[in-house]
């Protein structure tokens, strides 16, 4: 396939740091982190003793504890400031800002990591979210109580936290500092804001944006209408002086805020740059999508992560589907940037080169993992590559710089859609010589050997009805089996690479799914107002959340209790802008309180069947997920998720095992199954070890070389974010985040979300 246009990027070299610039950096970098034990100190000794201290015995203490946390860092630190070998320190998202999730430590290794024990505990509150720490001079970073707070990272000791500051879906915050060390601050989004904190106590810079935040709604390249929600869950990247900022907006409706990605000065919060992933007149891809389409069409937004070539300044960036997911019949053409692997010049978003791994996306198959970085040694070569997974099940490898594949790519017919106004692509790119890695397509003979019989007949018939011709099956009237289906395939955290021997380990979900459109009609806002909450519900709500407000878990919750989880406010808001998975419904605004009132009596309450069509104007609407959960499992047979071995030099899978357990199914004795939807939760080390995290509630280490276990432990609550590893003074730690749907033995909930810390012992 030949190369699509673009342009190569500029190296450059950069001279050896001067000896007294570095000692500056490493010493102010000490001090930094004395200040934080020496203030935390402080505080606990005016909190311990009984009533007040006067302030003439606060200096003394302060500056007692001060000295006295100068002396731990200097012991504490094995690299301060920052490290001449970034994989040995966790300071980046993911580790390192090329989303390797890899540790060059290796003081855990396969022959001792048996011996690993937890060390410390530390609590996150009711949040359920995929936090993933930072690690900065033996100071954690992390997201808790709606927050950020800071601990000592070889205790777990909390050294401060900042109430308010953290949305709690977020995933993590950046670091900034200066070449000398001595200006630090934290970057974290705050629903529609981001926010500079500084590291000393979490209070705003407010020399950064407006009194220490921006608005993300701000600077678009258009006005977003009624559907005004534009936030991140994961942290943007930072390159120099720039913070580049990727969105999560509404994108399973029509219309919607465009996908920009922005850069913003990190000291003052100056928009920089602004890449357009929506083409306007003039630009690259603008004749790939109807005229003005940049007007009107949302999304093709980057919400995963984003990775850099730090050497040549390159900035990676997957791009997700454009809104509408299900039907594109408003978005004819292939619809560049959406679903694309882009290589911008990170210091002038200007493009370099891109590769669209899905034409007019109708399966939200956006890319959800961040490229990863390696070296990949291929026909006498050692070629820098950046390697990329889909959801669909199959992998790309480019070469960094120019964008060429290593592994040629063909352009080959799918199948066509049948919906009036669709005009799928009648081609899709597909690797040569790269093997997939997951299953593309299910039969109503290969269904889970576990399910009740009359599931799974119920399940035969569904797939026998529906249209079944493999891998890009379009969405029907009929249903469309869809296999590993958007939620399967290759999602976010779930890979790891040796970042210069071209191992790629990569956690494999798989999730059938027969999505189904339905002709929906249009309701005016006047139509809304008169008509019946139950209409309403059953019209916009039913379809994922169930006819009697049941909901479909894990992905979709009941709302027949929703009052007790959100406050009228909170509710109006989530529904009229979206959040996470949850589509925008703005034009609902002035049915909401009705609604929320009559949530509350939904089981009795609500009618059978849907309403009858309102107004004339049809639209085609996806009508649920249908992942069709069984009593024990899924659609699909076992393992629903798997860890794949990748060896990038000969293109080959060079082992695979079940990834985690149903504990539904462990508990009769049945495991190998793989756990369900397994997300952020892999990193690899130079020791040869594979850590990881399952919705099972266990932490494992896995053998690189051929996938044995040979650890695991339990954890109070099911995985939220990627492991993390550091090393004080000589001592590896690995800290995992338990602030997913925590779990007692019974399987009931327990509350007891936390990140847990374990070493080995002294």
């Amino acid at each position: 396939m030949a190369k699509q246009p673009g342009h190569r990027c500029v190296r450059r070299r950069f001279s050896a740091e001067p000896l007294n610039l570095r000692f500056r950096r490493e010493f102010s970098s000490l001090l930094w982190r004395a200040v934080l034990l020496g203030m935390s100190a402080s505080r606990c000794v005016v909190m311990t003793r009984r009533g007040s201290v006067r302030g003439r015995r606060i200096l003394p203490y302060a500056f007692t504890t001060l000295f006295t946390g100068l002396l731990v860092a200097l012991a504490g630190c094995d690299r301060p400031g920052e490290p001449a070998d970034p994989y040995a320190a966790w300071r980046s998202y993911a580790g390192t800002t090329d989303s390797a999730q890899f540790s060059s430590l290796t003081h855990i290794d396969k022959g001792n990591v048996g011996e690993l024990i937890e060390v410390w505990r530390y609590p996150t509150g009711d949040a359920n979210h995929r936090g993933t720490p930072l690690v900065i001079d033996g100071v954690m970073y992390v997201i808790a109580y709606n927050g950020v707070a800071a601990l000592d990272a070889a205790t777990g000791r909390e050294l401060w936290r900042a109430p308010d500051t953290a949305a709690p879906y977020v995933r993590g915050m950046a670091f900034w500092a200066d070449a000398e060390g001595g200006n630090r601050r934290l970057l974290v989004t705050h629903e529609h804001h981001l926010r500079a904190l500084s590291v000393l106590d979490g209070s705003a810079i407010t020399s950064f944006g407006d009194n220490g935040r921006i608005d993300l709604r701000a600077n678009l390249s258009r006005e977003t209408g009624p559907i005004r929600r534009i936030a991140t869950g994961t942290p943007g990247r930072i390159f120099e002086d720039l913070i580049i900022m990727g969105s999560s907006i509404t994108d399973e409706t029509y219309g919607g805020p465009p996908g920009d990605v922005r850069a913003y000065n990190v000291l003052t919060g100056e928009l920089v740059w602004t890449f357009h992933t929506i083409p306007h007149p003039g630009e690259f891809g603008y004749e790939t999508w109807p005229e003005d389409a940049w007007q009107h069409i949302g999304a093709a937004n980057v919400w995963t992560n984003m990775s850099i070539d730090e050497a040549r300044g390159i900035i990676y960036m997957p791009t997700g589907a454009p809104s509408y997911h299900f039907y594109g019949g408003n978005r004819a053409g292939d619809n560049l940037f959406a679903n694309t692997l882009l290589a911008l010049d990170a210091r002038t978003g200007k493009r370099i080169w891109h590769f669209q791994l899905i034409h007019h996306d109708i399966w939200d198959y956006d890319i959800a993992m961040a490229p990863k970085l390696t070296r990949v040694r291929r026909d006498g070569r050692v070629i820098d590559a950046v390697v990329v997974a889909g959801k669909h099940g199959y992998l790309y490898v480019f070469d960094r710089e120019t964008g060429e594949p290593v592994y040629p790519i063909e352009e080959r017919p799918v199948p066509r859609s049948d919906v009036p106004g669709e005009k799928a692509s009648r081609t899709q790119p597909f690797p040569v010589g790269l093997e997939p890695f997951a299953r593309l397509s299910l039969s109503a003979d290969e269904l889970s050997p576990y399910a009740d019989p009359a599931e799974l007949e119920a399940l035969a018939v569904r797939i026998r009805a529906a249209r079944n011709e493999g891998l890009f099956t379009p969405p029907s009237f009929q249903g469309s089996v869809s296999v590993p289906g958007s939620r399967g395939g290759a999602q976010y955290g779930n890979g790891a690479v040796l970042p210069g021997a071209g191992m790629f380990y990569l956690a494999v979900i798989e999730s059938p799914t027969i999505p189904k459109l339905q002709v929906r009609p249009q309701m005016l806002a006047e139509d809304w107002q008169s008509a019946g909450v139950a209409s309403v519900y059953q019209t916009n709500c039913a379809i994922c959340h169930g006819i009697q407000g049941q909901g479909q878990q894990p992905l979709f919750p009941a709302l027949a209790d929703v009052s007790e989880r959100l406050s009228e406010s909170e509710f109006v808001e989530v529904v009229s802008q979206g959040r996470g998975r949850m589509a925008a419904y703005p034009h609902l605004a002035a049915r909401l309180p009705a609604l929320y009132g009559y949530l509350d009596e939904i089981g009795r309450a609500l009618p059978q069947t849907m309403p009858p069509a309102i107004s004339e104007t049809p639209q085609h609407y996806h009508s649920g997920y249908h992942h069709f959960f069984t009593s024990t499992g899924l659609l699909g047979p076992p393992p629903w998720s798997k860890l794949v071995a990748y060896d990038l030099n000969i293109g080959e899978i060079v082992w695979e095992k079940p990834y985690g357990d149903v504990r539904e199914l462990a508990a009769r004795g049945i495991t190998g199954t793989g756990s369900l939807f397994p997300t952020c939760s892999l990193m690899a080390t130079a020791a040869g070890l594979l850590f990881s995290t399952t919705n099972d509630g266990k932490i494992r280490a896995w053998d690189q070389t051929d996938g044995a276990v040979l650890w695991s432990a339990d954890l109070p609550a099911d995985a939220g974010g990627i492991p993390a590893t550091y090393a004080i003074a000589g001592r590896q730690f690995v800290v995992a985040t338990a602030t997913k749907s925590a779990r007692r033995a019974d399987g009931s909930p327990s509350g007891q979300h936390a990140y847990v810390a374990f070493a080995l012992p002294e």
